[in-house]
């Protein structure tokens, strides 16, 4: 089978033939049909994620495609069902596998992290780590239904703040621009943060009823600008998928009593935090990089019933993985770009 093959040592992204894996009693062969592109794939291949990637792995976590064949023991999927994978490849046995939290199993490996992903023909992982989709929701937009949107479901899920306004940075990738079209259906004003000036009108036309446009070189990149806008009380929820690069920023732009949603962390740079800042806001920060099932069912309820549409860049072939990459350093997608490997 043809696949996009990691070799961590060199940083090298290689497309290779290799054998179509095996099934253990308990594991599911499915054939992918779409994964698509991450930010987490760009950070393991740049060299800034390295923590728990495998020697030699097959990125991709973002997949759906059709069940081909189970192990003998798996009773509850079968060949010809359309599913999606969760981001862990999971026991199903462990304390928090048995209570939806299978994302953080005991003994879990990240699939397209530290086990073999989606940028492949084919990909086993185990039973529980399957997700059957409804029949009217379509493959290609079911990739993105764990990841990006049902990270942001599951954040949202414990989110227990005001509903007045909400900053979201990043807000052309994956995570921003789907957690601007879930943040317009709960609050009065959804404030988009983008360096991309050509990128105002998408915002608007999905849901964000301000857009900044930043100089990512300013020393102050947006802060001023939001508590000019909120006049000086901040914002309840300040959603952040950029992470380290912007944390201090991120911190002071939010209220008393708000709260800061991690949901990533592009630069992995360390951070002088001054705590007091985030003590005297009685700041409350949620950290999400993963999601359940729970999660998932209402990441798929959200799209079925029109309030959520993923957004999809472009469509490639696996041949032009690298091509993706490189649109993906320059900053220059919006939502997400799926690799078809039904193509060529």
């Amino acid at each position: 089978m043809k696949a996009a093959l990691f070799h961590k040592e060199s940083g090298d992204l290689i497309i290779s033939n290799k054998n179509i894996p095996n099934l253990s009693d308990k594991d599911v062969l499915v054939k992918v049909h779409y994964c698509s592109f991450c930010g987490h794939d760009l950070a393991v291949i740049q060299g800034m994620l390295k923590r728990g990637v495998g020697n030699e792995v097959i990125l991709g976590h973002e997949l759906s495609g059709i069940v081909d064949s189970v192990g003998p023991q798996v009773s509850t999927c079968s060949p010809g069902d359309r599913v999606v994978s969760l981001l862990t490849n999971s026991c199903g046995i462990c304390d928090r596998c048995i209570n939806d939290q299978s994302h953080r199993c005991r003994v879990g490996e990240g699939i397209g992290h530290t086990c073999d992903g989606g940028f492949a023909e084919y990909v086993v992982v185990s039973e529980n780590s399957v997700f059957k989709i409804h029949d009217d929701l379509t493959l290609k937009d079911a990739c993105m239904l764990v990841c990006p949107i049902g990270v942001i479901e599951e954040a949202f899920s414990r989110y227990k703040g005001q509903f007045n306004t909400v900053v979201v940075s990043g807000a052309t990738g994956g995570l921003g621009i789907h957690g601007i079209q879930k943040a317009s259906s709960l609050f009065d004003r959804v404030i988009a943060l983008t360096t991309d000036a050509s990128a105002d009108k998408f915002l608007s036309q999905n849901g964000a009823t301000d857009v900044v446009v930043y100089d990512a070189s300013d020393t102050f990149k947006f802060k001023e600008i939001i508590m000019a806008l909120t006049e000086d009380e901040g914002v309840d929820l300040f959603i952040d998928p950029v992470g380290s690069g912007l944390f201090n920023e991120s911190v002071a732009c939010v209220s008393q009593y708000g709260c800061l949603m991690l949901l990533g962390d592009i630069q992995g740079i360390p951070l002088d935090i001054h705590l007091g800042d985030m003590l005297f806001k009685d700041l409350e920060i949620i950290c999400s990089t993963g999601s359940n099932r729970e999660s998932v069912k209402l990441a798929e309820r959200m799209i079925l019933n029109g309030d959520m549409k993923p957004v999809i860049f472009d469509v490639v072939a696996l041949e032009n993985i690298l091509d993706v990459c490189t649109k993906m350093q320059e900053s220059s997608v919006i939502g997400r770009i799926l690799i078809d490997m039904t193509l060529g």
